[in-house]
């Protein structure tokens, strides 16, 4: 990989690797824009987990979750994957984390880049492709995605990416909106429009028990859903958290091996 200093970080560009999906559609368009790359997280990042969650839940509690979910011990290797402009690379390398953020945009990787330097925190910044990450087999002890999901082509690929790169017993934090109630549905129907997608938690789920990966914790809060994924056979229970009543867990036939908040026992 090529590199190139630029602010706080240093500009790593990933040569294509087999299994490349490139970025395509109105969104992937658009975050090539330095414009959108600067104004994403004053207009949007910072409002929208409380926007979508109905005021359940804000940016800054979000991150306090996924801190508190990971534990990461210092010095712990972390990739945020579809990294945007670092929200989550800056909070974990604050905290004593060293990170590597990924994304296809390079005009995000630049944003970010500024603002690890606005913040004083230094890390790796990688363009490249979550479906193919340029990365050996387990290098990281944890990997975090921040919405990305929903942008990416082929979600089941880039789940089985992730598991290939974590490390035996490492976690993966997602953050992603599912398919929201009567009042949001209309605007996410134009989102999709743009290539977005909203998937269920079960379908997720799915796509990570598929890639190797067991749930261990997962919240919503309107559409907004925080989980928690773990890499190995040495894990805790899972816990599941959910402000939809009709929940109950999902079909044994595909979930053989957790033990949910409700009190079932492992089978």
């Amino acid at each position: 990989m090529a590199g190139t200093a630029k602010g706080g970080a240093t500009v790593r560009h990933a040569l294509p690797t087999p299994g490349s999906v490139p970025s395509s559609g109105i969104v992937g368009w658009i975050n090539r824009w330095r414009l959108t790359a600067r104004l994403y997280e004053p207009l949007w990042r910072h409002r929208s987990i409380t926007l979508l969650s109905g005021g359940a839940r804000s940016t800054e509690r979000e991150i306090a979750t996924m801190q508190a979910w990971l534990r990461l011990p210092s010095g712990a290797e972390v990739l945020d994957l579809g990294c945007s402009a670092g929200l989550y690379a800056r909070r974990l390398a604050a905290a004593g984390a060293s990170l590597s953020a990924l994304d296809q945009s390079l005009a995000f990787l630049h944003e970010a880049s500024r603002l690890a330097e606005c913040d004083g925190v230094t890390f790796e910044v990688v363009q490249a492709d979550a479906h193919a990450l340029p990365y050996l087999d387990s290098s990281f002890d944890a990997v975090v995605i921040g919405a990305s999901i929903n942008e990416f082509a082929e979600p089941e690929r880039a789940l089985r990416e992730v598991a290939r790169v974590l490390r035996p017993d490492g976690r993966l934090w997602l953050m992603y909106a599912r398919r929201a109630g009567p009042v949001g549905r209309p605007l996410q129907w134009l989102l999709r429009l743009a290539t977005l997608r909203f998937p269920d938690p079960l379908d997720v789920e799915g796509w990570a028990i598929a890639a190797g990966l067991t749930p261990l914790r997962r919240e919503e809060h309107g559409a907004v859903v925080f989980a928690l994924f773990g890499r190995g056979s040495s894990l805790p229970n899972v816990a599941t958290t959910s402000l939809l009543p009709e929940y109950q867990g999902p079909p044994l036939r595909s979930h053989k091996r957790h033990n949910w908040e409700s009190g079932g026992k492992r089978r």
